[in-house]
């Protein structure tokens, strides 16, 4: 066998990191996207429970365009200033992106088109089954804290489904909170 060069050892190096960084098995998480949509699910559900209580007048329903035009603006502007970083992610990194699209896109036909099927909490309970499939998608490929947030938003779906009417919400939403806006503050201070 022929000795390598320098230039070529390093040639297949190079090589072999970018293999190695396409096989990766752990999934970042983008945490800030985690906690924004956390953080507006949660508020989004406290005043649909608030206005079928008849607890706020009907105007506060335009909480629910805003807040998701406001989450959907957001993730578009960080998704363009991160185009950079995300060029050379893993398979799984990118298989990852392709499930939480189709979770996500599911989830907002069902409470658009479906609504006459899913209405009142029934529509926030099938945004609390989207948020533990992502979560329990990164759980696992090694992320012990989405597991947790996982399991933090089923233990509020099963608890919302037990309790009256006049608390399922804050349940629904506490669980967003905790476990899906928790899950990308703790990611967030993980960095």
């Amino acid at each position: 066998m022929e000795p390598l060069s320098p230039m070529q050892a390093r040639d297949h190096i190079e090589m072999v990191d970018r293999i190695l960084a396409q096989s990766q098995q752990r999934l970042e998480a983008g945490g800030e996207y985690f906690a924004v949509w956390g953080i507006a699910s949660a508020s989004v559900t406290v005043v649909m429970q608030l206005l079928s209580q008849g607890l706020l007048p009907n105007a506060a329903f335009l909480w629910l365009p805003i807040a998701l035009g406001g989450c959907t603006a957001f993730s578009i502007v960080r998704g363009r200033s991160m185009r950079r970083c995300l060029r050379g992610v893993s398979v799984v990194q990118r298989e990852f992106f392709k499930v939480l699209w189709i979770t996500l896109g599911v989830a907002f036909i069902a409470d658009t088109a479906a609504i006459r099927l899913f209405p009142g909490m029934a529509a926030a309970a099938i945004w609390s089954v989207a948020a533990s499939i992502v979560l329990l998608y990164i759980g696992v490929h090694g992320n012990s804290r989405a597991q947790v947030g996982g399991a933090v938003v089923i233990a509020s779906l099963v608890a919302a489904a037990f309790v009256g009417g006049t608390v399922v919400g804050y349940i629904l939403a506490a669980g967003m909170l905790v476990g899906y806006a928790g899950f990308g503050v703790s990611e967030l201070l993980a960095r």
